[in-house]
């Protein structure tokens, strides 16, 4: 129902330190934190402040949903040998469709900003079991008809200013655009600026059926660009494939403004790969601290699942 413009919905839906990066190692074991089609990780973002470590940490999670009273956000506790603790949140506010990327906002707890496919941003506040939309949502900078996003991260400088780096997913032969710009995030709602790099980007692996180049990103503290990719026979049984990558970095020039270097196909190596047999798509990525990867995957009727990874 749409009063006023603005649309308010309570989703009933239940479920459920810089070094270099080097490659992957074991994984300590996949956790289901959501059942079939409507319970994939799409995007992920750690709970600023909670304890983190291994099989150790709190996330607020986003589900690609499109449907009314299908969940859209949901909180995740992890501990070592417990089963994961899934809520489904409440959402109130302009409610997205397919939402598929989700970072935290540095330096205040508890607001995340939320990206759509068709690169809508949501300045969303989690608190009190609830999911906030705080105002509409903003276009991303160089948006087009027909893009699909799939990834956004946010990174704070040492000067304290803030910059959202974003990516189109690509396509097999299509490949990933990446984008940075600075961003302000007020009490008035998001501020992008003028986007001041653009790059685009392959992986070599996976290598066959839809490869999606960038299925999500986060920017490390010293600027390290970690990528997922995945692979999807547009099939909801699979198999699918995923890696991820070391796939760049992120520096400001003195005037300010992103730069970004993003490595070459042929320069790649995964830190972690997973094959067709492995069936998993990766679609949501975190770092913690001590090289450790955390996955979330959104494996369609397979439902959503994460785990636990030590990459250097």
């Amino acid at each position: 129902m749409i009063r006023n413009g603005i649309i308010v919905t309570a989703v009933l839906c239940a479920s459920l330190a810089a070094t270099p990066l080097s490659a992957a190692a074991a994984s300590d074991g996949w956790q289901r934190v959501g059942s079939g089609l409507q319970g994939g990780v799409s995007g992920m973002a750690l709970v600023e402040g909670a304890p983190a470590g291994p099989g150790l940490a709190d996330a607020v999670v986003v589900r690609d949903n499109k449907e009314d009273r299908e969940s859209r956000v949901a909180t995740v506790r992890l501990r070592p040998g417990q089963t994961p603790v899934v809520t489904e949140l409440p959402w109130f506010g302009v409610v997205p469709a397919d939402l598929e990327a989700l970072d935290a906002v540095p330096g205040r707890p508890g607001h995340y900003i939320a990206v759509a496919s068709r690169g809508d941003a949501y300045r969303v506040v989690v608190t009190d079991g609830r999911a906030t939309a705080e105002e509409e949502p903003a276009a991303l900078p160089g948006r087009r008809d027909g893009d699909n996003y799939e990834s956004f991260a946010l990174h704070r400088d040492r000067s304290g200013r803030t910059y959202a780096v974003w990516a189109t997913r690509g396509s097999g032969a299509e490949k990933a655009v990446v984008r940075a710009a600075s961003v302000r995030i007020g009490a008035d709602g998001l501020e992008f600026g003028m986007v001041s790099a653009r790059q685009e980007f392959a992986v070599p692996f996976p290598d066959e059926d839809e490869v999606r180049h960038i299925s999500d990103l986060k920017v490390l503290d010293d600027g390290t660009v970690l990528v997922s990719a995945a692979s999807d026979p547009n099939v909801n049984d699979g198999p699918f494939a995923s890696a991820v990558y070391d796939a760049g970095r992120l520096t400001v020039n003195r005037a300010n403004d992103a730069v970004l270097r993003m490595k070459p196909r042929h320069a790649l190596t995964p830190l972690s790969r997973f094959t067709r047999q492995d069936n998993r798509k990766i679609e949501a990525v975190a770092f913690l601290p001590g090289q450790l990867g955390l996955w979330g995957t959104d494996d369609e009727n397979f439902g959503g699942s994460v785990t636990f990874e030590r990459v250097g």
